[in-house]
């Protein structure tokens, strides 16, 4: 019976061993199982338009002034790799609008195609999905929706760490006022440029 037991827990151990081992060299890409993106980036807006609705007037558009509007974003992306070359993941982010000011909540379906399975690649991905309001009738979050699309590298920099770097198209549709984008008197359009780094675990 003691023998039995050891021999179990021999094969047992050894069969973990194999299993931790496996994963780890499986996953020495940073392209296998779930993963973990949390990036920091700045963007540069280009063209800003204003929807307004005036009671007897109709909607008003208008073109703001872009000058020094710009937002700083920061996102986290939990995700899975379905394959060592496409992932999905929902990323929860943090953007910071300034010229005019407001803030955004996005929570997004990520997608990302990588160009190959080495250690390091280039790849596109999409992001798509609502704004959300916290915070009461005082916030400065703002209902919406966010669209990303891009480029980007993925990158050894030392024994288990990897960078992203991403250059993107933003546009986000946001409502000054309580409304959802679709029925709101108010909104505004933002359109720029993004440039993101961040790291893959």
């Amino acid at each position: 019976m003691k023998i039995f037991l050891a021999f179990s827990f021999l094969v047992t151990s050894l069969y973990s061993f194999g299993q931790t081992e496996n994963k780890i060299l499986k996953d020495e890409n940073k392209n296998v199982g779930f993963f973990n993106i949390t990036k920091f980036g700045y963007i540069g807006v280009t063209n800003l338009k204003q929807e307004r609705f005036i009671e007897g007037e109709g909607n008003i558009f208008s073109d703001l002034d872009t000058d020094k509007a710009h937002a700083w974003s920061l996102q986290t992306i939990n995700g899975y790799f379905l394959s060592p070359l496409f992932s999905l993941g929902i990323g929860v982010g943090l953007d910071g609008y300034h010229n005019p000011n407001f803030n955004t909540l996005p929570i997004v379906l990520d997608t990302r195609f990588y160009f190959s399975d080495d250690t390091d690649s280039f790849y596109t991905f999409l992001n798509i999905g609502p704004s959300v309001r916290i915070g009461g009738e005082n916030s400065k979050f703002r209902k919406g929706m966010v669209f990303n699309i891009g480029a980007g590298y993925k990158f050894k920099v030392a024994n288990n760490l990897f960078l992203v770097s991403d250059i993107y198209y933003s546009h986000k549709t946001v409502s000054f006022t309580d409304e959802w984008i679709g029925t709101s008197d108010n909104i505004i359009k933002a359109n720029g440029f993004g440039l993101s780094l961040g790291v893959i675990f």
